[in-house]
């Protein structure tokens, strides 16, 4: 057996099935890959509780909150195509290094002056534009290593392990951040409970074997940095299914990502009259469901209808969640329906994300992802700042409804379209 199998863990694989398990749990290198996603997206989601709480709590104003969340996506507009390029032209294990120090030096020093109460509004915009950076190099690093890493008949199970894991976080992550954001002290440790989440994200990011580039890859190395970017370019507009694919997932991104984001939190504090731990109980909601979604995509089940299909069905079922949470005051019911979105979004994204890595030539992953990435994360901040302005006009419930109802409508109508309905399993 050759060394390359070795390393992709091919080797494991009868030994794998003697004992039950994925053949990918006895691979070194995904373990390590699998606990330090896991402990980045802890770390995340800490953030994603306390974030919109601290920003409520410096300001009072939903505008506030959403150039907050609209500056975390400047960066990234910017910078991600280069970090594809740059992940294609040298490695995705260097570039995520780098992301995850920076992460770990702004977390550290967000939660030092929370502590010392000396954090002020300005600060928190440089700090979502600096985190925005530390995504626009990660993101596309860490969807990169997983192909690089294991042999492609094992990616499927791959990437249902590794979401499944990452959405325990969901659950204890946001309850978690939701008891410590009751104080400003509080808030603090969750800011540095993040950096220490990154620090060990940082030091399990498994070595990669390096890679045998194609004569046109080499050349390309000596091509300036964004015009290697018009070979991925072109090669995802040849694309029609994918490109049809993209540009339906960012209108249900801007439909839904900002009512969601802005919504949410001042659903809690406006409405239900809750506090921080309310907020972080409904997004582990959100995480049970998704988790809940993820083990049933493994089942047969799946395979009833196409993945198109699925995806449109579910994504119209999304929408009347949402707009279900419009006309409820009460937590329990929001908790069902939070449950019942997630649900949505965990069935569909193991099949979807394994589709797309599989689409995409290797020699082109980094470029090509982040391109996709970046219609994506402009799509969501967009959302999120018309939503900070709509919401001085209407409640949080009226959000939900209108951003419920056009998701509804709008997929269905794509249902019908051909090019989604070749999306296959």
């Amino acid at each position: 057996m050759t060394e390359m199998s070795k390393e992709l863990g091919l080797e494991n694989t009868a030994a794998a099935d003697h004992a039950g398990l994925p053949p990918v749990l006895l691979h070194r290198g995904f373990l390590l890959l699998l606990t330090g996603s896991f402990a980045a997206f802890l770390g995340e989601q800490l953030t994603t509780v306390a974030l919109p709480w601290l920003v409520l709590k410096l300001s009072n104003d939903s505008a506030a909150l959403g150039l907050v969340l609209a500056l975390m996506a400047v960066p990234k507009i910017f910078f991600l195509v280069v970090a594809g390029v740059l992940v294609d032209r040298h490695s995705p294990r260097a570039v995520l290094l780098c992301a995850l120090t920076g992460g770990i030096i702004l977390l550290t020093g967000v939660g030092t002056l929370l502590l010392y109460d000396m954090l002020a509004l300005w600060m928190m915009y440089l700090f979502a534009c600096g985190m925005g950076l530390v995504g626009a190099f990660a993101i596309p690093a860490r969807v990169a290593m997983l192909p690089r890493l294991i042999h492609p008949q094992q990616l499927q199970s791959a990437n249902a392990v590794l979401m499944g894991i990452t959405q325990v976080s969901l659950l204890g992550g946001p309850l978690l951040a939701g008891l410590l954001a009751t104080s400003a002290d509080g808030l603090g440790l969750v800011f540095l409970l993040n950096a220490a989440c990154f620090l060990v994200a940082a030091v399990t990011v498994p070595r990669l074997l390096p890679r045998t580039q194609p004569v046109a890859t080499a050349q390309q190395a000596d091509m300036p940095l964004l015009a290697t970017i018009v070979p991925a370019a072109k090669w995802l507009w040849s694309d029609g299914v994918l490109r049809t694919l993209i540009s339906y997932w960012a209108v249900v991104t801007l439909l839904v990502a900002g009512p969601v984001q802005v919504g949410l939190p001042l659903w809690v504090d406006r409405q239900l009259g809750g506090g921080a731990s309310a907020f972080g109980i409904l997004i582990a909601a959100n995480g049970l469901g998704q988790l809940i979604g993820i083990v049933c995509a493994g089942l047969r089940a799946r395979k009833v209808v196409h993945l198109g299909v699925a995806v449109c069905l579910i994504d119209g079922l999304t929408g009347m969640a949402v707009l279900g949470m419009g006309f409820t005051h009460v937590l329990e019911i929001g908790l069902a329906l939070m449950v019942a979105v997630g649900i949505g979004a965990g069935y569909v994204q193991v099949g979807l994300f394994t589709w797309i890595q599989r689409r995409i030539p290797t020699a082109l992953h980094g470029r090509v992802l982040s391109i996709l990435m970046l219609i994506l994360i402009t799509s969501a901040p967009l959302s999120a700042l018309i939503a900070g302005y709509l919401i001085r006009y209407v409640t949080p419930s009226q959000l939900f409804i209108y951003g419920g109802a056009a998701l509804s409508l709008f997929a269905m109508l794509m249902l019908l379209h051909p090019k989604l309905r070749q999306l296959r399993n």
